[in-house]
C-alpha cells in the first residue's frame, strides 16, 4: 500500500536542517551511483512548461520522480509566473519496487509561505547544500540580490548553514526592497537592511546569494573580493530562449564572475550542457573557462574533488537545476515523518 500525502499536513514537521541533510545524502548517492539518476527533462510550448525530475537514492531505498507545470511571461528583463500547479512527488521503494507514496504539493519548509505561494520551496535547500560545500565557515555578512519568494527562502536557508550576523538586500525596486526588509525583519533576529546600490551590497560581504528573476546579469565580477562565495539560482534552458524569443540565454552573472571564480560547482555538469544555461554555456563558448573545470556536487561529496582549499579563493555554486535525487531524498524524509505522525491516506 502506498500513502497519498497532502503536503499541507506536514506543516511544522520538517526542519530546514533535516531537509538539508536529506538533500546532501541524495547528491551523495548521485555521486556514487550516477547511473540511477537522470537529468531534469523540460518540455515547453510558448509559455507552457512541463518539467520532470527523475532519480533514485539506493542508500535511502527510494526512487521516483518529481513533476511540475507552469505558465510564465517575460516583461522587460525579468521572468514572471502566471500560473503554477501543485507539484507532485511519485516515490517507490528502490529495493522492493513497491509504490511508497504520492506527495501532492511542494513541502511546507517556510512558515511564511501562503498556500498560493508554496511552490519551488525545495530550491533553497539544494542551494544550502552546495553553498555549505564551498563557503567559508565564518561567513557573517550576506549580500542578497532579489526580493521575491526565493529571496525570502534563501535568506532563511543561508542563515541555517552559516553564522550570519548582517543581511544586505538589493533589487531593482526600492519599494520591493523596503517591503522585503519590513517582512523579513520579523522572520530573523539579525539586522536586514536595504541598499540602493547593487555594488554596495557585495562590498565586504562574505556570502553573496543571487535569488533574482532577471534575464540579464545582476552581479559583476569587478565587484568581487578574495574569499567571497557566490550562489546563483537563475537558470533557463534553450527552450525558454527559443519559445520566449529571447535574444540571449538568461543570465544572472557576467562573464567576469566566471573568470574570477577559482572553483565553480554545479549540481550536474551535463544539465548545463544540454540546457545551454547562459551563465556557464556562454562563457565556456567564449573560452573563459571549460567544462572540465566545472565540479559536480557528487564529486565533492564522494571525495573525487576538493572544495575550497584557501580562505582567499572566490568560489561559485551555480545551482543549475534541482535534481531527482534531491527530491527523492526529501520524499524519503516525508515518508518517515508521515508514518510516525499517521499522516496520509493508504491507496
Amino acid at each position: 500500500m502506498a500513502l497519498l500525502i497532502d503536503s499541507r499536513d506536514l506543516a511544522g514537521l520538517i526542519s530546514i536542517e533535516d531537509a538539508v541533510a536529506a538533500v546532501r545524502q541524495g547528491f551523495t548517492d548521485q555521486g556514487n551511483t550516477p547511473s540511477y539518476s537522470a537529468l531534469r527533462v523540460r518540455m515547453q510550448h510558448e509559455d507552457r512548461r512541463l518539467t520532470v525530475h527523475p532519480g533514485g537514492c539506493p542508500s535511502l531505498k527510494i526512487a521516483g520522480m518529481f513533476i511540475h507545470a507552469e505558465r510564465f511571461t517575460f516583461e522587460g528583463n525579468a521572468q514572471q509566473y502566471n500560473g503554477a500547479g501543485r507539484r507532485v512527488y511519485v516515490a517507490y521503494d528502490s529495493e522492493t519496487a513497491e509504490h511508497k507514496a504520492i506527495i501532492v504539493g511542494s513541502l511546507p519548509l517556510f512558515a511564511f509561505d501562503s498556500f498560493e505561494e508554496s511552490f519551488a520551496t525545495e530550491t533553497p535547500i539544494t542551494s544550502a547544500v552546495g553553498t555549505d560545500m564551498l563557503a567559508r565557515p565564518d561567513c557573517k555578512i550576506l549580500a542578497l540580490y532579489g526580493t521575491g519568494l526565493q529571496a525570502r527562502r534563501h535568506l532563511i536557508a543561508m542563515c541555517a548553514i552559516r553564522p550570519i550576523e548582517e543581511v544586505r538586500v538589493y533589487s531593482r525596486s526600492a519599494e520591493n526592497r523596503a517591503d522585503f526588509v519590513a517582512f523579513m525583519q520579523g522572520q530573523v533576529d539579525i539586522p536586514v537592511r536595504a541598499v540602493d546600490d547593487p555594488q554596495e551590497a557585495a562590498a565586504g560581504a562574505d556570502l553573496i546569494c543571487m535569488a533574482t528573476n532577471t534575464n540579464i546579469p545582476a552581479l559583476f565580477g569587478d565587484w568581487l573580493e578574495p574569499g567571497q562565495h557566490i550562489t546563483s539560482i537563475v537558470n533557463s534552458n534553450k527552450g525558454v530562449k527559443e519559445q520566449a524569443k529571447l535574444a540571449h540565454a538568461r543570465r544572472e552573472l557576467d562573464d567576469e564572475v566566471i573568470r574570477r571564480s577559482d572553483i565553480i560547482l554545479v549540481n550536474v555538469r551535463e544539465q548545463s550542457i544540454v540546457d545551454e544555461h547562459g551563465d556557464l554555456f556562454e562563457p565556456i563558448e567564449a573560452g573563459i573557462t571549460s567544462w572540465d573545470r566545472i565540479i559536480e556536487m557528487g564529486d565533492i561529496l564522494t571525495g573525487r574533488a576538493e572544495g575550497r582549499t584557501s580562505p582567499d579563493q572566490i568560489t561559485l555554486f551555480k545551482q543549475n537545476s534541482d535534481q531527482g535525487v534531491g527530491y527523492m531524498a526529501l520524499a524519503g524524509l516525508v515518508c518517515d515523518i508521515a508514518e510516525r505522525n499517521k499522516i496520509g491516506i493508504e491507496i
